[in-house]
């Protein structure tokens, strides 16, 4: 038996908390689905219940699907098997159901928080990341029954709120310096996101914290150390080296700040076709429209890559779903819309893309093509080579003008 709970569940926590290694979590999970199966382990209900909960429980990249019904499921295995873990954790939830407190064989959820605890004081680290949360979430209110109509006023009120938020700081520092990486990002977001009038924020002891993790070895923590960096020139070099770091380790939207550097090359000698290749590390995990813009980019322009129009277009599709309507770096999509590169051409849509965007130098490339040809507006030539002009060096622009002189009379013609 583990000094804490079973030696199954004691492992688990081990691989699913204190590192980033898909390869443990995915075994980790395993034993519990096993300790849960054959061995009525309520603990080990409540952290494999955590595993389907999404982000929120574990780390950014985890290897687990979402399941809200395999999870609450497991919850009420895990409380009615006498899992304080599963009773507080419900709570946290906000799943701690008429149902659930009937099945508890604690007198009430403060005698679950109280066995909770004393394993926080004994060292546990996880249970010190679940004792702060009870106070930075204020989940104090509920296993202490407080109401404001108790205190004399809102200030008192709210005075204890404070004190109760203020008590999670200790028992994340405590469960971060331990290895619980969970309770860094809380702690982080407690200074860096405050509570409204309750806690101000405090970027500077945020990004103390940052720092810490960084050189504790936490992904999550080298990226959010790499983008406060990477983006100042002074420390840009340093940036880098967090950003590399953190992808290395697994952090998958680190690879953006990496492909950056190879591809603007100041940092590290230029290498397009390696920052493509790190871009689309990015594009294959689904959800970055920055990477899938930025690939879409060099398709577009043949950077790195032979040009592909139709690859452009289906990366800038998908950012530009992701961006929504208010999108404004549309105009190389644009251009495909309206001429018809790589896609259906639509010249509405290429027209709508191409003036909603703030790139000047590819929207006054479509704009002059759009009017020097009379693509969805009146045909003006001299409208259409000032915009080609003002599309500067962009080889198609200077391509395109050489069609163009005045006549005589001083009119724009195509020759």
């Amino acid at each position: 038996m583990g000094k804490y709970f079973s030696d199954v569940v004691e492992q688990a926590i081990e691989d699913l908390y204190y590192c980033c290694d898909n390869d443990k979590a995915k075994k980790a999970a395993a034993s519990l689905q096993r300790a849960v199966e054959e061995q009525d382990d309520g603990d080990a209900c409540y952290f494999l219940a955590c595993c389907f909960f999404g982000t929120s429980y574990n780390w950014i990249y985890h290897p687990f699907q979402e399941n809200e019904e395999a999870a609450y499921r497991l919850l009420g295995k895990g409380i009615s098997s006498g899992s304080a873990v599963a009773a507080l954790g419900a709570l946290r939830m906000n799943m701690l159901t008429p149902e659930y407190q009937e099945l508890m064989p604690f007198s009430s959820i403060r005698d679950a928080w109280q066995a909770v605890y004393e394993k926080a004081e004994a060292g546990c680290y996880f249970c010190q990341y679940m004792i702060g949360n009870t106070y930075y979430y204020l989940d104090v209110i509920e296993l202490e029954d407080k109401r404001e109509s108790q205190f004399e006023g809102e200030a008192e009120w709210d005075n204890w709120r404070r004190e109760q938020m203020e008590k999670s700081i200790s028992w994340f520092e405590r469960a971060f310096e331990g290895g619980m990486g969970l309770a860094g990002r809380n702690l982080c977001d407690y200074y860096k996101k405050g509570r409204g009038c309750l806690i101000p924020s405090d970027p500077d002891k945020a990004m103390e914290v940052i720092q810490k993790g960084a050189a504790m070895g936490y992904p999550e923590c080298m990226y959010a150390l790499a983008n406060k960096l990477f983006f100042n020139p002074d420390k840009k070099d340093e940036g880098f080296f967090w950003a590399r770091r953190a992808a290395q380790l697994g952090y998958i939207l680190a690879w953006d700040i990496v492909g950056d550097g190879y591809c603007l090359g100041d940092v590290v000698e230029r290498n397009l076709p390696y920052a493509l290749e790190c871009y689309e590390k990015s594009v294959a995990y689904g959800d970055d429209d920055y990477a899938y813009g930025r690939a879409g980019e060099m398709y577009f322009l043949g950077l790195g890559v032979p040009q592909d129009y139709t690859k452009a277009v289906e990366y800038m599709e998908k950012a530009h779903a992701m961006r929504g309507e208010e999108d404004t770096d549309t105009a190389k999509l644009g251009v495909c819309c309206l001429l018809g590169y790589g896609c259906a051409q639509n010249v509405e849509r290429g027209k709508k893309l191409l003036e909603q965007s703030d790139d000047i130098r590819y929207k006054n490339y479509g704009l002059g093509m759009m009017y020097a040809q009379g693509m969805g507006v009146p045909k003006d030539i001299a409208k259409g080579v000032e915009y080609l002009q003002a599309a500067g060096d962009y080889e198609p622009a200077k391509k395109e003008l050489k069609h163009y002189k005045k006549g005589i009379f001083g009119n724009w013609k195509r020759i």
